[in-house]
């Protein structure tokens, strides 16, 4: 009797473990939606990537953690690390898990994205004094300064062809909204608004922008339209909304709301307006991105 419950528990185990490797397996052979954001352990920020179809989730081993973006082939992450005093940009290496800082730690950096060609990554410093933009290689060469002016910039986003950064800028009257193609340097005005235009995001055609405003009162989010710059509410409620980011089908957009203390991750379908939440199985989540394949 006891060797016949010992030889079921056995055989329970290997099946439990046979049908685990399958899952790891078929997540490996048909990837599914990948996506990374942070939520909190024992009151302090760490990153969790999830693959949302296998329902499987991957805690990163290090804390105080933030602004995850993919590189386009998945591999890698680029991340914001808080420090004592400042914090500093890290890439995590998804498959060794090899952790290596692109930035000198003497200086804030911070909202690491990287190109969807994978050549850059972009991200806001203080390191010359004036809050800018710069960009280095993965391996952190080749540094260079994008946006050299006297005002703060910062959240950058790269637009689908990699030839230009979107971001938020106090150099005018208030935080607006800007472009600068990287090959002429010419710089592009977006919105003016008392309200501050922040966090953008580019659709993927390259076409549209998202972003988050105070421009009807509380924080919601808004899409532009990059040719005529007509500005239209994509999300107006009493909340509190922030972060948002276009799905990589273009057919929604996820952004972060407050509610009661908590951030959720919410997705709002952009044709229909049809409003939901995503399920993540956390009671507290920010700062959520997409993995874009690389083309």
């Amino acid at each position: 009797m006891r060797r016949s419950i010992l030889l079921l528990g056995a055989l329970i185990f290997v099946i439990v473990l046979v049908l685990m490797l399958l899952r790891s397996l078929m997540a490996a052979v048909f990837p599914s939606p990948l996506v990374a954001y942070m939520t909190l352990e024992d009151g302090l920020p760490i990153v969790i990537v999830h693959d949302l179809q296998h329902n499987l989730k991957r805690r990163l081993d290090h804390l105080y953690l933030t602004d995850p973006s993919f590189s386009p082939d998945g591999t890698r992450l680029a991340l914001t690390h808080y420090l004592r005093f400042g914090s500093e940009i890290i890439m995590i290496d998804l498959t060794s898990g090899a952790t290596a800082a692109l930035t000198d730690s003497s200086a804030i950096a911070e909202s690491p994205a990287w190109s969807p060609d994978g050549a850059w990554i972009a991200y806001a410093s203080n390191r010359e004094g004036d809050n800018n933009i710069y960009m280095t290689r993965p391996d952190g060469r080749d540094l260079r300064r994008v946006t050299p002016h006297r005002a703060g910039d910062r959240e950058p986003a790269w637009s689908p062809d990699s030839a230009m950064i979107a971001f938020s800028s106090n150099r005018g009257d208030g935080w607006d909204l800007y472009t600068v193609e990287l090959a002429s340097g010419e710089l592009r005005q977006l919105t003016r608004h008392r309200a501050p235009d922040t966090a953008p995001d580019w659709s993927p055609d390259g076409s549209q922008l998202v972003f988050a405003s105070r421009r009807d009162g509380a924080s919601s989010i808004y899409r532009l339209e990059l040719e005529s710059l007509a500005v239209s509410p994509l999300v107006v409620e009493s909340r509190y909304d922030s972060l948002p980011k276009w799905s990589p089908d273009g057919r929604a957009v996820t952004f972060a709301r407050s509610v009661d203390g908590l951030s959720r991750v919410m997705r709002v379908e952009v044709e229909t307006g049809e409003l939901s939440e995503m399920d993540l199985g956390e009671t507290d989540a920010d700062s959520f991105v997409w993995w874009r394949r690389g083309t």
